[in-house]
């Protein structure tokens, strides 16, 4: 009988298991993706407005945001407007452009 060591060879089966959990998450994520909600003009023009007012006021607010596929949210004063390239820079260090921004609520 022989008593050596397999080293990491036994371990090998375990991590065809490791990758295939990575690989399942991967699909349930790409899966619960959605398409970005269409809004109308009045939406986007109420959206401006509310953003230029929370500038001026240095007004928190709370974002909804659409990003590959997802609505995130964030809480933040608005730091800086790009007007040219329609782009808010956001205390938080986080950028956003005008057409990621689904809704704002003011806090």
């Amino acid at each position: 009988m022989n008593n050596t060591d397999r080293g990491i060879i036994k371990w090998q089966p375990f991590n065809s298991i490791v990758e295939e959990e990575k690989l399942i998450k991967k699909v349930i994520q790409e899966k619960n993706k959605i398409q970005k909600p269409y809004l109308s003009p009045e939406q986007i023009l109420e959206n401006e407005n509310k953003i230029i007012e929370a500038f001026y006021e240095q007004l928190w607010i709370e974002i909804y945001y659409f990003e590959n596929g997802f609505i995130k949210k964030t809480k933040s004063q608005i730091n800086q407007l790009d007007a040219v390239f329609k782009k808010i820079y956001l205390r938080n260090q986080k950028i956003l452009l005008f057409f990621q921004i689904i809704q704002i609520h003011m806090l």
